[in-house]
């Protein structure tokens, strides 16, 4: 399966915001944080935060499956925000590849960190895989707790 990353696009808006409403649709029904979840996202805020953060575009044979957007905290720390690929491309390996390939885009980069859900089992294994270590946990909303995790690469 031919993979390729790329800066995204403002023409690529209303398909990410489509995936992303796909991909996020069982945590925002879980959760029902309307304020914070992807499912939500407005035009807008996803163009604001395609120009001023790092937001990238993930191609499967030119066909938009996912995107990673990763937002720096200082100089020296990144954090991953927002990482979905649609659900037919989940458990094949490309997870690990591509966060492998973003943390190779930023090699001055020491310190990244996450958010996931705390009942998202499947992130917490992903992620653990790749060397992210849990360090804490934050109550967002009275159903939603999220696991804060950190790698030291």
């Amino acid at each position: 399966m031919d993979i390729t990353i790329k800066r995204t696009s403002l023409t690529e808006v209303d398909m990410l915001l489509a995936i992303q409403k796909e991909v996020f649709a069982e945590d925002y029904a879980l959760y029902e944080d309307h304020d914070s979840t992807p499912v939500n996202e407005t035009e807008a805020k996803l163009i604001e935060n395609i120009e001023r953060f790092f937001h990238y575009t993930i191609l499967s044979d030119n066909a938009i499956i996912g995107a990673i957007d990763i937002r720096p905290l200082d100089e020296n720390r990144l954090r991953l925000s927002k990482f979905f690929l649609r659900n037919e491309f989940q458990n094949k390996g490309l997870g690990s590849k591509i966060i492998k390939l973003m943390e190779s885009e930023f090699p001055l980069i020491k310190d990244w960190s996450l958010y996931t859900p705390y009942l998202n089992k499947r992130n917490h294994h992903f992620y653990e895989k790749l060397g992210y270590i849990k360090i804490c946990e934050v109550q967002v909303t009275e159903k939603l707790q999220l696991f804060k995790y950190e790698k030291k690469l």
